[in-house]
């Protein structure tokens, strides 16, 4: 038994979840029995990891809270749009999330649960797993939003990054911007940098 729980990690860079053993038919108890045992260390609730799991955070951030969305700096880290890596994470959850529990490390956006999936994609996080996080056009759009955490260089220089990009679509931006009600914020700054 703890064989398969350990193949099942393994294919998950040595991540396992209480979820994924349940799902094999396992008891809960056995993670604990395995801890015990010194095969698994426990990362958090629910979130165990063997002893060589590569340990990726923004992987381990999002199973412990799947409601959040990687955003802003650290979504233009992700697509390569950037030459800073963030200092802080960006993530953005619905305003009415309770994120005390993210710590200091991380820098939190809050949108009407409308808007929230709105532009969500997965993207490879630099450790491999997939990761929840906001596309090119909404990032755009979360950029020209919220200023005050990027300054006003790197912000035009990824903007106009992201406009470059072959999968960037212009109209889907702007339909994002009108839902989020920057559109006239948006079409001033496109005027000023294109």
């Amino acid at each position: 038994m703890y064989e398969k729980i350990l193949e099942e990690a393994k294919k998950k860079d040595g991540i396992i979840t209480t979820s994924d053993v349940e799902k094999m038919n396992y008891s809960r108890m056995t993670l604990t029995n395995m801890v015990k045992d010194g095969l698994l260390v426990r990362e958090d609730s629910g979130i165990y990891l063997t002893q060589d799991a590569d340990y990726d955070e923004f992987y381990i951030f999002q199973l412990k809270h799947p409601n959040a969305i990687f955003s802003h700096n650290t979504a233009l880290y992700f697509f390569n749009k950037t030459e800073r890596t963030p200092i802080k994470i960006d993530v953005t959850v619905h305003n009415t999330y309770n994120a005390s529990s993210f710590g200091d490390t991380y820098v939190v956006y809050y949108v009407k649960k409308e808007i929230l999936n709105m532009g969500v994609t997965e993207v490879v996080s630099p450790q491999g797993q997939k990761v929840k996080c906001y596309n090119l056009e909404r990032t755009v759009c979360d950029i020209i939003k919220n200023t005050k955490n990027i300054d006003i260089e790197t912000r035009n220089k990824a903007i106009k990054e992201c406009i470059r990009d072959k999968s960037f679509d212009g109209n889907l931006m702007y339909e994002y911007s009108k839902k989020m009600g920057i559109y006239k914020k948006l079409s001033t700054m496109m005027e000023v940098l294109i």
